[in-house]
């Protein structure tokens, strides 16, 4: 979530000054953070609100309203009228450039068209089915936890608005491409009349040489093999997936021939930002804005993530190295252990033994005796005492 404030005061520290009251500022409003990617394989709007609603959704509506539209709906159907309504209100709620970010309440909705939170409802489903409109994120009711953040900063909403992408439709621009006039270039009349041939009469080559009209060259494949690669590649940033391979082919042809990967594009992207300060979320050209990148980098030759790379190998390396000494150590201490058991079943240890084990008997054998001996000098000294004759 982040804080969106409506209108401005006085900064912080600055003191009240003298004069009448000013009217409260707006509560300032919690706006819910979209998550990365939600965006992907939406598209936009070609020619702004002003065309989405004045062309493309009325033509929407003609062209697939009762094969699209109708069977689905069944008894709720909506009228075309309303569809324009709601698509009006709709479109001035949305990003300027892109018809993303559209995230008005079914009430607010109701409010500015006149028509019911009811035929509103029907209205978003029928703009939904007619290919011209995404709902990325539908509206839900706030969690606990929600809901008091929002009431720490005055905001008192319960719920979370349903998030729209107005956008067009490549079937439909064909449609409407095909069915808007084209205009003449010039004001004057003229002067080709409808008798007049407008095909050659010849259909051999003309031209130096006769060879006709050159084959256009095909995209470059290691360029195209960096831009597959860098498209599937997680750290890219979203617009890379904007533009197909072959759209991306050209202008990463000398990139790839320098050995580039997808990680040295996403390095310059970095520092791009890093020196200019920020990298738009969504760029109007995304192939022009990678090209200015190139063009500012410089020489290909040079890799923006050469040295981060070679750094990561060498640690890589020394970690390996690390491993490879420790299991080494491993196995001495093995082989060292192994040797001391091999010792201890030795020919030389078994004669240790057995001499350690006859000192022991003599030992034990003399302490015998000596005990022997003890008790019999005690034993006639009581007889004495006691006047017995000896034993």
């Amino acid at each position: 979530m982040r804080v969106a404030r409506a209108g401005c005061g006085r900064g912080a520290g600055e003191a009240p000054t003298a004069g009448p009251l000013l009217p409260p500022l707006p509560a300032p409003g919690i706006v819910l953070e979209l998550e990365a990617g939600v965006w992907a394989g939406v598209g936009c709007w070609a020619g702004r609100g002003e065309r989405w609603v004045r062309f493309t959704v009325p033509i929407a509506y003609d062209l697939r309203y009762d094969t699209a539209v109708r069977p689905v709906l069944g008894a709720n159907q909506v009228s075309r009228a309303a569809v324009l309504a709601v698509a009006t209100a709709r479109a001035g709620y949305a990003e300027y450039a892109t018809g993303r970010h559209c995230r008005p309440t079914n009430e607010r909705l109701a409010a500015d068209t006149g028509l019911s939170v009811r035929t509103v409802q029907r209205a978003d489903a029928a703009l939904r089915l007619l290919g011209v409109a995404t709902e990325v994120l539908r509206g839900r009711q706030r969690t606990r936890t929600e809901r008091l953040a929002s009431w720490r900063v005055g905001d008192r909403g319960r719920g979370w608005a349903s998030v729209w992408a107005l956008h067009d439709d490549a079937a439909l621009a064909r449609a409407i491409t095909a069915l808007s006039p084209h205009p003449e270039g010039s004001l004057s009349r003229n002067p080709l009349s409808c008798s007049s041939e407008l095909t050659t009469g010849s259909r051999r080559p003309s031209g130096p040489g006769r060879r006709g009209a050159s084959r256009r060259a095909g995209p470059d494949r290691g360029g195209g093999r960096l831009a597959a690669r860098w498209r599937a590649d997680p750290g890219a940033p979203p617009w890379a997936r904007r533009h197909s391979v072959h759209a991306w082919a050209g202008v990463l042809a000398a990139a790839a021939a320098h050995g580039w990967v997808p990680r040295d594009l996403t390095a310059l992207v970095s520092d791009w930002a890093g020196v200019h300060g920020w990298v738009p979320e969504n760029p109007h050209t995304a192939i022009g804005l990678l090209g200015a990148m190139l063009t500012w980098h410089g020489d290909p030759a040079v890799r923006p993530a050469a040295l981060d790379m070679a750094r990561e190998a060498a640690e890589l390396a020394a970690a390996r190295a690390r491993v490879a000494e420790q299991f080494a150590e491993r196995d001495r201490a093995a082989l060292a252990r192994a040797a001391g058991r091999a010792a201890l079943a030795g020919e030389g240890r078994a004669a240790a033994r057995r001499v350690a084990a006859a000192a022991a008997a003599a030992a034990a054998a003399r302490r015998t005796e000596t005990v022997a001996a003890e008790t019999s000098r005690r034993d006639a000294a009581v007889r004495a005492a006691r006047g017995l004759p000896p034993a």
